[in-house]
């Protein structure tokens, strides 16, 4: 008997059932891809990031934070980072509706866990990239941040400054995400 093949959109995966676990879907190339939950420092540092991005944005008046929203990266390619921003004029292109959002964020962050293999991680540095997203991969084991621009990572530790080219005037100590 013959096999079909399916290939998924990001619009599908907020059609899959739950999974029980607390785990997600994310999407690339059309190839499911379950994703692990987190633990303490994770959401820790996540929650931390967010109030980070939540200032910015009362600062600015610009943009918008979002924590744990489906991006669509391209026709196949769905991912949930743990922290995204958004800027107004891609938030205004934002269809009103409760699906997976149609555009790609301007920044992604991932707080990295130590749950996914390297090859994993390659792979959705190689989707955010691609779609033009500025990638942040924080990690909590050194108390270390490494902002991806284009095909270039830039490593940040201690009181060194976080800033970004997505977003105008933003300046935080990476210690701000780790302080105990």
């Amino acid at each position: 008997m013959p096999t079909e093949t399916v290939t998924l959109t990001p619009d599908a995966l907020l059609d899959l059932p739950a999974l029980p676990d607390g785990k997600h879907y994310e999407l690339s190339d059309g190839e499911l891809i379950v994703v692990g939950t987190a633990g303490a420092i994770h959401e820790l540092i996540k929650s931390r990031v967010f109030v980070i991005l939540v200032k910015y944005h009362l600062r600015t008046m610009s943009g918008q934070p979002f924590s744990e929203a489906v991006f669509t990266l391209g026709l196949s390619r769905a991912r949930i980072p743990d922290v995204a921003w958004v800027s107004d004029e891609r938030v205004r292109r934002i269809p009103w509706e409760n699906r997976a959002t149609a555009i790609a964020p301007d920044v992604a962050i991932e707080i990295i866990s130590g749950t996914e293999s390297p090859e994993q991680m390659d792979r959705k540095l190689r989707d955010y990239l691609e779609a033009g997203v500025e990638f942040w991969r924080i990690f909590p084991s050194t108390e270390s941040l490494t902002i991806w621009r284009e095909k270039q990572g830039f490593r940040l530790d201690g009181d060194q400054l976080v800033t970004s080219e997505k977003l105008r005037g933003f300046s935080v100590p990476i210690s701000e995400f780790f302080r105990r």
